[in-house]
């Protein structure tokens, strides 16, 4: 790694962190100071991390095969799995290992490249899927030279755990791309909010815009997400202004619009050695413009590493001042501080008996969260069952039951675990609306539901059979079937004396009365079998629906419990602080005038530095962003 200029910001932020660290430490903080070691400590890693994330049929995967030049390499058709992303860096040759989670720890194992969709996306067997957190993949193209590119679940995943995965991905991230499609609908509000989570961790974003190849429209589409971007931000900052810093970067980050298929075409053409026409598609793709800030990243990666450094630097100011506040108070010669200073903490520690009070309640509202969980399962089961009526109804004759039958345990079960996924993202939805309400009440952070739903549960397949097989003897009742026959094929045999003379009713009139007779039994049968199917179907989605409700009412039961723990325990948490505050500040009040003199002097000290290096850390951080948004700009 290059020594920094030492005149310039990102020296000048190893100082200031620097001094930061030495202050939580003098102030018997050593907690403070092992976060700002441990932002610290990634300035060692020459690659760097260029996270990739967008919502599902965005494009970024088929962005990341081209960019590294292998159209296939990557599964395009579905989802990165659930806890698991994917790694492309520099190597040899190209290699793919698997990280799997065990027993006795990380497990490595190498597999082929053509089975990275059975590992790594939800299209793949949830048996090899199961407990891999990464698939890291390794080939030799010049663009990876210091990078590391890493695919994401979409943040609109199926499970919560996917946009969890992703955002727990930026922790370790010097870069943001953001994918959003020309082809699609603008921007959504779960990706905006998305966007804020990052903002908050990642300074250097950029948005690409895919697939504008075949879209007549992306100029107006790219300027529609940018309007609601605008809207967004400033919204969120007029409900909190504490958050300026951090979300109006994102209203500077450039736009990249690119063609993954543009891209592809010319390399095709440059294979063909059609060189003129190969560059001129090149250019339409966009793709040298997304490259050049991609190579900007690596070589100012401290730039854009720096702004973690900043955020948690601020952030153990921010704790470090209450403290120091508190000191103060306690050595002021006017008791009327000791008492004011008390008596914002005694109205903290009222708010935080009420936030208590508010907690109860809520955990009281959350116990319905599993009787909401039939309703959805029943409704999306009733969706899948009544095509299936629907097409029973269809059915006239006993080949095409016995047809019908033969395919009817394969449809069900496909139709299940389809309705299964879709089932999981309302539970899940439902339940994160919930504990997300539940949380801010409390004033907590958005709660992490860590979703394990890899496979439906173990249900049977449905068998269902006819009430009479084909061959079966049927029995044959004489006044619900023959004389109805009888009497019918009088009539027609009367109609055929008329016709054919007395030979034409002897010959005809037995013919009619039977087919009337076997026709009436052999559509009887049928209503019998659709009365069969339809309720071995009732009964088997019954079973389906209640084996559903159960594992789900499990996974928010675990939920619910683990939300309303960590509640509890931040609740704790804040209520032991204050009440030590509380000890701290009336023991120091009681000491001798000059113990009080030497504690306030102290105390105005470190408030004098810690709003100097807070002026200092917004300063750097203005200067980051500036470096950064300067990284991939110029030509």
């Amino acid at each position: 790694m290059t020594t920094p200029d030492q005149a310039g910001p990102v020296a000048r932020l190893l100082r200031y962190a620097n001094e930061v660290h030495g202050l939580a430490g003098r102030c018997g903080r050593p907690d403070l100071a092992e976060v700002l070691a441990a932002s610290a400590a990634r300035w060692k890693d020459e690659c760097t991390d260029i996270v990739v994330a967008g919502a599902q049929k965005r494009g970024k995967s088929r962005l990341l095969n081209t960019l590294v030049g292998h159209p296939d390499l990557l599964p395009v058709d579905a989802d990165v799995a659930t806890n698991c992303f994917l790694s492309l860096r520099r190597g040899p040759r190209l290699t793919a290992v698997v990280h799997r989670n065990t027993d006795t720890g990380l497990v490595e194992t190498p597999i082929t490249v053509e089975s990275i969709p059975d590992y790594a996306s939800m299209r793949g067997d949830a048996g090899k899927r199961r407990d891999v957190v990464s698939v890291d993949v390794t080939l030799d193209n010049p663009l990876l030279d210091g990078l590391r590119l890493l695919d994401t679940p979409g943040v609109d995943s199926l499970t919560v755990g996917h946009r969890q995965v992703t955002v727990a991905m930026l922790q370790r991230a010097d870069a943001l791309l953001f994918t959003l499609s020309a082809q699609d609908q603008p921007v959504l509000r779960h990706e905006l909010e998305f966007l804020a989570e990052a903002a908050e961790r990642v300074q250097a974003i950029v948005f690409v815009l895919t697939k504008v190849e075949d879209s007549t429209n992306w100029h107006s589409l790219q300027e529609e997400n940018k309007a609601r971007l605008r809207t967004f931000v400033t919204e969120a900052i007029a409900a909190d202004p504490g958050r300026t810093t951090t979300l109006s970067p994102l209203l500077r980050a450039p736009w990249i619009p690119v063609s993954s298929k543009l891209a592809e075409a010319a390399a095709a053409k440059r294979r063909e050695g059609r060189a003129e026409r190969a560059d001129a598609l090149r250019a339409r793709s966009g793709m040298d413009v997304l490259e050049r800030y991609l190579r900007g990243f690596a070589d100012g990666r401290e730039s854009a590493r720096g702004a973690t450094v900043v955020a948690a630097a601020l952030s153990a100011l921010n704790s470090l001042a209450a403290g120091a506040q508190d000191d103060v108070a306690a050595g002021s010669d006017d008791a009327g501080d000791v008492t004011a200073r008390l008596a914002e903490l005694d109205a903290e520690l009222a708010a935080l008996g009420e936030l208590t009070a508010k907690r109860r309640a809520g955990a009281v509202a959350n116990t319905f969260l599993g009787r909401e969980v039939g309703g959805i399962v029943a409704a999306r089961v009733a969706e899948i069952r009544q095509p299936y009526e629907n097409a029973i109804a269809t059915l006239k004759k006993q080949e095409q039951i016995d047809r019908y039958m033969a395919e009817l345990p394969e449809s069900v079960q496909r139709s299940l675990e389809a309705v299964w996924s879709q089932i999981v993202y309302d539970v899940e939805n439902l339940a994160r609306t919930t504990l997300d309400a539940f949380a801010r009440d409390l004033g907590l952070d958005p709660v992490e539901l860590t979703s394990d739903r890899r496979a439906m549960p173990n249900l049977s397949q449905v068998q269902v059979k006819g009430d009479q097989a084909a061959d079966t003897p049927v029995d044959v009742d004489m006044v619900r079937d023959v004389l109805p026959s009888i009497s019918m094929a009088a009539s027609f045999g009367g109609l055929a004396a008329a016709m054919l003379g007395p030979v034409g009713f002897l010959l005809v009139a037995p013919a009619i009365g039977a087919s009337i007779f076997f026709g009436r039994r052999s559509l009887e049968k049928v209503q019998r079998n659709q009365a069969a199917i339809r309720g071995a179907l009732r009964d088997q989605f019954s079973v389906v629906a209640r084996e559903m409700t159960l594992d789900l009412e499990r996974m928010v039961a675990t939920w619910r419990v683990s939300v309303e723990q960590a509640a509890d325990d931040n609740l704790m948490r804040r209520r032991k602080d204050l009440e030590s505050r509380r000890a701290e500040l009336k023991s120091a009040s009681a000491r001798s005038a000059a113990d009080r003199q030497r504690s306030r002097q102290s105390g105005q000290d470190r408030i004098a530095a810690i709003n100097a290096l807070t002026r200092r850390g917004h300063e750097l951080r203005e200067e980051l962003a500036a470096a950064v948004a300067a990284l991939g700009s110029a030509p």
